[in-house]
């Protein structure tokens, strides 16, 4: 029998490789279950407080309607729609900031029924709310308050399941820690895409681990992916250029999510990872390629690209042929959770530099990879000791190749672990 699913943080709206990827996956595996998404919120519609079907529509007829886009960048969209967000929601805050403040905006919510009529919709029209949580539960944005407001409201006054999964957690900004002491108990289930998430928060509830729905993702294999290396300009997408031969020894070299101004205090990160390029280029005689599987990493990675000539994979590219390229490298270097993964399920070991949360960590960990993160924000000063983590990772050769193959093979079987729950209510 099919189930109606209304899903939490469709994040197929993030360009970021890892956001298209898990939210893939993840669609996939609920079709593939019996499941049938009838009410979704992407991520975009949680940032920017769009609960409103007649709104979404009306976003939606604008964006296309005419033939002015075809000639005005995406970004340029984008910028407008979050600027007029902002505009209409100055005065008219639609998710509580503090626990204290849930019961009444429940009552605000049925009192305006027309302006969360996409909420309402999911949680009465469906048979199971799937949050999928992503690497979103961290500051105390609009999108994790989201996320746990629609939890609570469909738990306390409606009483339908709600499950979060695939998902890790960060809860050092006190009042979304406060929110989610309240409301984890709540869940029907908690999965924790890493182990360190489980550890740490115990004191929320029953918790599970589960891999990541990313891991299902595998890349071709080297033979059979061969006869489509040495075409030129195969995996350049405008306007960057990614003219590098796969079928010679390569390394990917990533960025980072602490790349970013609220993030990084005034680091200098164009020269740091400059710093790194050229180290590395002293002590590995393959080539070196940029992967931007962000818009942060995106900016500073062209600057570089143009600079210096690094191939440079953007952030457009098909996430298929990016698990190819990073699953078929020599090693991967970079503070990219998705990234690393792709990397793994290819063997391929990881250098880690570190990221806004445990994450890289939390990675190294579970692969077995004795290591913590690198520094990304003193590369400078840290190349030396990445450089002697990637030359001991190639030294390893295929024992090691193996062996994180293998452990990734086992993860990706694993990671249907996320939807138990479904499986169980299903049945």
């Amino acid at each position: 029998m099919a189930m109606n699913i209304f899903l939490i943080n469709d994040s197929s709206s993030n360009p970021n490789w890892g956001d298209r990827a898990a939210a893939f996956t993840l669609k996939k595996m609920i079709s593939e279950l019996g499941g049938i998404i009838t009410v979704s919120l992407t991520e975009e519609d949680l940032r920017e407080s769009h609960f409103s079907m007649e709104k979404k529509e009306e976003k939606i007829n604008k964006k296309y309607s005419g033939r002015l886009h075809l000639f005005i960048p995406p970004i340029g969209y984008k910028i407008k729609d979050r600027l007029l967000s902002k505009a209409k929601h100055t005065n008219h805050q639609l998710i509580p900031e503090k626990i204290e403040e849930f019961d009444r905006f429940v009552k605000l919510v049925f009192a305006n029924a027309k302006i969360y009529s996409l909420i309402l919709e999911g949680i009465q029209k469906t048979d199971l709310i799937i949050i999928h949580g992503n690497g979103a539960m961290r500051s105390n944005d609009a999108i994790p308050r989201s996320m746990l407001f629609i939890a609570y409201l469909a738990k306390k006054y409606f009483n339908k399941p709600v499950i979060i999964i695939n998902h890790s957690v960060d809860f050092r900004h006190p009042e979304l820690y406060r929110i989610a002491r309240a409301v984890y108990p709540l869940f029907n289930d908690v999965v924790f895409r890493d182990t360190i998430s489980v550890e740490n928060h115990k004191d929320l509830g029953k918790s599970r681990f589960a891999p990541d729905t990313g891991f299902i993702m595998k890349p071709l294999k080297f033979n059979s992916w061969l006869p489509f290396l040495k075409r030129s300009e195969y995996f350049s997408v405008w306007p960057d250029s990614a003219e590098f031969n796969p079928s010679e020894p390569y390394i990917c070299v990533g960025g980072s999510s602490i790349y970013n101004k609220r993030t990084a205090g005034g680091y200098d990160i164009v020269n740091g990872i400059i710093q790194l390029l050229q180290y590395l280029r002293n002590i590995y005689k393959g080539q070196i390629v940029l992967t931007a599987s962000d818009r942060v990493d995106e900016i500073y990675f062209r600057i570089i690209s143009k600079q210096y000539g690094y191939p440079l994979i953007g952030l457009n590219i098909p996430i298929q042929q990016a698990v190819d390229i990073l699953g078929n490298a020599d090693a991967y270097i970079g503070g990219r959770w998705h990234s690393s993964i792709f990397s793994l399920r290819g063997g391929v070991p990881i250098v880690p530099i570190s990221a806004n949360t445990h994450k890289m960590d939390a990675i190294m960990l579970m692969a077995g990879i004795c290591s913590s993160s690198f520094n990304a924000l003193d590369l400078e000063h840290e190349k030396d000791k990445i450089g002697l983590m990637l030359l001991s990772h190639l030294d390893s050769g295929s024992e090691l190749r193996h062996r994180l193959s293998t452990w990734a093979e086992m993860q990706c079987e694993k990671s249907w672990e996320n939807l138990n729950y479904l499986k169980r209510f299903n049945s």
